[in-house]
């Protein structure tokens, strides 16, 4: 007796036990490509900058409360809030940051992780 599985197929096909899988012609000659619409999509995935919630409330920085802080997308891992007035920075997992986006009242969230993580008095 073998141990290789390829042979114990082609031995389980040679005496009827097993059937063989034939592949038609037109699936051989197939030519697969990748249509537009089959990658994934994640919900976090942004190309450009956030300047708003979902509920189309401005945000404004919980430092200076100037509305020019915005929200980057470094990579599929990270959320990063910036103020381009005050300098205000403070980074979060994109988890995070698609809860609290997901939420009513997202300035006030963004305020109180600043003051969890100390970045705020």
């Amino acid at each position: 007796m073998t141990d290789n599985p390829k042979a114990m197929a082609k031995k389980g096909i040679n005496d009827g036990r097993i059937t063989a899988h034939h592949v038609s012609d037109d699936i051989k000659t197939c030519d697969h490509k990748l249509v537009s619409g089959d990658s994934k999509a994640y919900p976090q995935d942004r190309n450009s900058d956030v300047t708003t919630s979902i509920y189309k409330e401005n945000l404004t920085c919980p430092q200076c409360g100037k509305s020019t802080i915005h929200a980057e997308f470094p990579d599929h891992y990270e959320a990063w809030i910036k103020c381009s007035s005050c300098g205000f920075f403070m980074g979060m997992s994109k988890d995070e940051w698609h809860s609290m986006e997901n939420s009513p009242n997202l300035n006030e969230k963004i305020k109180k992780m600043a003051r969890k993580l100390k970045i705020l008095s």
